[in-house]
């Protein structure tokens, strides 16, 4: 049955889903945080953003859309955190302007107030920069408006609008130089996506997931020496509560004072944000204007040295054979740091893929047993130590690469035993005939779904878990998703979900986890 309408306590349950997912991976987020000034923090702070704009919807207890909405909107403004805490409680305030009077919303409202969202927070800088989080927020509202027009279903929806927020977070290294030269993606943005697939997660009935793989950068070392968090080195901000001023006045009189400077909320109650060399100067200057309060300053200078003045030596690199591109975003978001995307590939592209590796010890994931003997030779020929994990199939290296995510020297025992829960299962097409193979067994069918319910079966031997299909091949994600759903319908207690893997060889790889 489609969910077609949201109430204001739905509107709750999202915020604080969103705030769930921030928690979980604020971390990866404070990795990737470079711009606009390299403090570690976006994570943390768009976390506890969102936990106090959630606070204050469920605070609003059974109310109508509009009243949770406002509830929640003043909750960010007062819990705002950082640069990046600020611009989103900009757009969960902007959101509830676009909602005011209504009691519920529908896929269309949702959209529409996205794009009052991303217009409130561009409206709040000074200078916005392509390549951030109001970049994935436009593109991300543009593509819910496309998608309204047509699908009034909000888990279809939203599905569709985490994906297009991960192609525009993708495009952001292309959009910012300081994430292009630390090989990452924008961590406010991949907040904003992070808050969408969260929703997205917890929404009733969702079948539909965009990657359950948190964002890495590519290296261990994201922050650099060279890297400076410039001459104004205070975050300082504050709440001038019983204002005076408008926030066009406020700002105009701070500018001076400092960059990266916001001014939100409307009177009586203001919040601050700005990088500056003078936060008592910047406090007495807001004080003109009403009670300063709330005050909190940040020395970035130091939050920086401590993150490159004793970097984290990177212990192991990982490399992993891949049979497609989807997989090698995959493995690449997992920790792999180098990628071989090369059907059977040749010692000599293996020994390239281990010497651009950080570390000295390299992790070589063959993900093929074909591909041992060319391993062997590579790793005959550099002066690393290379250690082969033969795992024989792309499901056995995802399992491995989840259970090496928190070593950094991993036992070969260890290793074999993650590679050993994971069930793979290839579904290919051999002259028009759907054929997948499983432990030694071949399973066919008359189509592609009635092989996989068969390959399934084996493998889950009546056991309950979780299936992943890895689509490629002539499959499109609509045939992903229809298959997914067959296989649900032919066991209401099965949990599919669905991923793009790219490979050329197959139609399908089916994962089973138990």
């Amino acid at each position: 049955m489609d969910a077609t309408a949201l109430d204001g306590r739905g509107y709750a349950r999202f915020l604080a889903a969103g705030a769930y997912f921030l928690k979980k991976y604020r971390g990866v987020l404070n990795d990737l945080n470079v711009y606009p000034v390299p403090d570690g923090d976006t994570g943390t702070n768009m976390y506890l953003t969102l936990r106090s704009a959630a606070r204050s919807a469920y605070a609003a207890g059974v109310a109508p859309f509009f009243e949770v909405a406002a509830a929640a909107a003043q909750g960010a403004l007062m819990g705002a955190r950082g640069n990046s805490g600020v611009i989103l409680s900009q757009m969960v305030r902007g959101f509830a302007h676009h909602v005011r009077h209504r009691s519920e919303i529908d896929a269309f409202v949702a959209a529409t107030g996205l794009r009052e969202a991303a217009l409130a927070a561009r409206q709040a800088l000074l200078k916005p920069a392509d390549g951030t989080i109001i970049t994935v927020a436009e593109a991300a509202a543009e593509a819910a408006y496309r998608i309204a027009l047509h699908e009034p279903d909000l888990v279809r929806f939203l599905a569709g609008v985490v994906r297009a927020a991960n192609e525009a977070l993708d495009r952001t290294p292309e959009q910012l130089a300081s994430l292009a030269e630390a090989g990452v993606v924008d961590a406010g943005g991949a907040g904003f996506v992070y808050l969408l697939e969260g929703v997205l997660a917890f929404l009733p009935d969702a079948r539909v997931r965009t990657t359950s793989f948190p964002r890495r950068p590519t290296g261990e070392r994201v922050f650099k020496p060279t890297q400076s968090v410039g001459a104004m080195r205070y975050c300082t901000e504050l709440l001038l509560e019983r204002a005076t001023c408008s926030v066009s006045e406020l700002r105009r009189t701070l500018e001076p004072h400092g960059d990266s400077l916001l001014v939100v909320g409307e009177k009586p109650t203001i919040k601050v944000h700005v990088h500056t060399d003078e936060p008592e100067r910047v406090k007495a200057v807001a004080a003109r204007y009403g009670v300063a309060t709330r005050l909190k300053v940040d020395d970035m200078a130091h939050q920086h040295r401590m993150l490159v003045v004793e970097p984290p030596q990177v212990q192991r690199s990982i490399v992993a054979v891949v049979p497609g591109p989807g997989f090698e975003r995959i493995v690449r978001e997992l920790g792999a740091e180098a990628v071989v995307n090369v059907e059977r590939p040749s010692a000599g592209d293996l020994l390239l893929a281990i010497n651009t590796c950080m570390s000295d010890r390299v992790y070589l994931l063959v993900n093929d047993g074909e591909v041992v003997p060319a391993a062997k030779e590579a790793a005959s020929q550099t002066s690393r130590e290379v250690h082969i994990v033969q795992t024989k199939d792309i499901v056995e290296g995802i399992s491995v690469l989840l259970a090496m995510r928190n070593e950094t020297q991993p036992s070969e025992e260890r290793l074999r035993e993650a590679a050993s829960r994971s069930r793979g299962a290839r579904l290919s097409l051999a002259d028009g005939v759907p054929t997948a193979s499983y432990n030694g067994r071949s399973f066919t069918g008359v189509t592609i779904a009635q092989t996989a319910q068969a390959v399934v079966a084996g493998m889950r031997n009546g056991g309950r878990g979780l299936v992943t299909l890895y689509y490629g091949g002539g499959q499109r994600e609509k045939d992903a998703q229809h298959l997914s759903e067959e296989l649900r319908a032919a066991d209401g207690g099965l949990e599919v979900e669905y991923y793009y893997g790219g490979m050329k060889n197959a139609e399908y790889w089916i994962a089973f986890d138990e």
